[in-house]
């Protein structure tokens, strides 16, 4: 197909959704096509990512390609995330986590001095990059930078390898250990090995706090995620409660008002008990999948050891201890329709997980959908050919969400976090905050607002613009 074709190809794309779904954010759609076919960035906007934050890998890869296929030592380069805004469609800003593949029709270029998306031809959008916080410059003395002990101000991978081992235990759209594994191919990580040092993690921590009193004038509050690989027996001598309890003590008590989260398997009651002692504030059981028939070929080594109806009764248990929506496991949103076993149509898959989500929030749980990137090195894409999940399926269960979310009379999903574009915008890894914000959140509302720093400055009432991103080359505002 010609590059003329597919560039028509994606234009029309993007604005047949926009008609069919008039009701539907447009921001969310292009997010959504973004992630599923990912983006690349040409060598102009790779030169103006400089000083932005950096892509982690810091759980899976999240790109359509392995790091070897990376010539331009990209993985090092491209930033954690990006915004999207104004341009044609008059978009508002929303994040999008970088997902990398250089086969993809979206392209982030330089054009008249302005970083934009383009489809290769045409210009749909702006983009700008977050500017990375000062503690990403600092080092501990073996040269460990600190924000590969913990990305941008909350995600701690702790443990960077998984002891579900091979396709009999792994889950199947899991890169976790491929992943850690290129990390330290690459040689250009300094921090490869796969358990990360109690004391460093609580220094940083303290050093993201030290940086929010000055940033925000008075001691604001922190939230930091503790994650990594599930530990079947014992990792150093510990059982995987009381390995990751001494991070939650870490991060808990190294200073005040921290939220803390920390995400592994599903936990009986008496165990969330015991972790929300030693400094558990919120607790995430990935599921990954609703439907019983998927969890049990998807997740083999969840499925054996703690098994479907144990898992959601933990869930459901655990919101007796932790509270309402401080329950939030994560979906692999779009593995419903994985091939060969997943469902076969759109409507199938959106009305098993629109199901699951009606009881869980029913429940008070907060079930959050990481959108699926069909990483290479996983079971699922090595085993049969993974096409992407119809951009239909996001919007229509995504759409449903909402309704639930509208239903239950919830909160807006407004958080507190150390990065502001954080607090106020949606995850970047999926869309189903996206859509509560930008239909309810005020701040969403006003049509003049389009920028990140001019969102931003509505949202948290700051009497003057702060500098948040990178426009382009010049550092010039859109």
């Amino acid at each position: 197909m010609s590059a003329v074709l597919e560039t028509q190809s994606v234009v029309s794309d993007l604005e047949g959704y926009f008609r069919r779904f008039p009701d539907v954010p447009r921001e969310t759609i292009v997010k959504i096509e973004l992630l599923s076919c990912g983006h690349w960035f040409t060598d102009a906007a790779l030169a103006a990512t400089k000083g932005s934050v950096v892509k982690s890998y810091r759980l899976f890869s999240y790109d359509l390609v392995p790091m070897s296929d990376l010539k331009r030592n990209e993985a090092r380069q491209v930033p954690e995330w990006f915004y999207i805004f104004q341009g044609p469609y008059d978009l508002r800003s929303v994040m999008v986590q970088t997902t990398l593949d250089p086969s993809s029709p979206y392209v982030i270029d330089v054009v008249d001095s302005r970083l934009v998306l383009t489809d290769g031809r045409q210009v749909i959008c702006n983009v700008s990059f977050p500017v990375a916080p000062a503690y990403y410059t600092k080092s501990f003395a073996d040269g460990v930078l600190y924000h590969e002990v913990i990305a941008y101000g909350y995600f701690v991978t702790v443990f960077r390898n998984c002891q579900y081992w091979g396709p009999k235990e792994e889950c199947r759209f899991c890169d976790i250990n491929e992943n850690a594994r290129q990390m330290k191919e690459s040689r250009t990580f300094t921090l490869n090995a796969p358990v990360k040092n109690v004391d460093y993690v609580e220094e940083v921590g303290r050093e993201v706090s030290r940086e929010a009193l000055e940033r925000y004038g008075h001691q604001a509050g922190v939230r930091f995620l503790i994650t990594g690989g599930t530990i079947t027996k014992t990792l150093r001598g510990l059982g995987e409660n009381e390995f990751y309890g001494q991070y939650l003590r870490a991060l808990k008590f190294g200073g005040p008002r921290r939220h803390v989260a920390l995400q592994t398997n599903a936990k009986t009651k008496d165990e969330i008990k015991w972790l929300h002692a030693e400094g558990m504030d919120e607790h995430n059981a990935n599921m990954e999948v609703w439907d019983r028939r998927l969890f049990e070929w998807i997740n083999p080594g969840k499925n054996r050891r703690i098994g479907y109806d144990e898992w959601i009764k933990r869930m459901i248990e655990s919101v007796d201890v932790l509270g309402e929506f401080n329950v939030r496991p994560n979906f692999v949103g779009g593995v419903e329709m994985a091939k060969p076993h997943g469902f076969a149509t759109i409507k199938e898959a959106v009305d098993s997980t629109t199901a699951g989500i009606d009881l869980m929030m029913s429940h008070g749980i907060d079930p959050r959908f990481n959108q699926w990137r069909r990483e290479p090195n996983t079971n699922l894409v090595k085993e049969h050919e993974q096409p992407p999940v119809p951009t239909e399926f996001y919007i229509r269960l995504m759409s449903n969400r909402y309704e639930i979310w509208k239903k239950y009379g919830l909160t807006l999903p407004v958080k507190r976090e150390f990065e502001p574009a954080r607090c106020y915008f949606a995850n970047d890894h999926g869309t189903y905050d996206d859509f509560p914000l930008l239909k309810e959140a005020p701040y969403y509302q006003d049509p003049k607002l389009r920028t990140p720093e001019e969102i931003l400055q509505k949202a948290a009432g700051w009497p003057e613009p702060r500098k948040l991103s990178i426009h382009g080359p010049a550092d010039t505002k859109t």
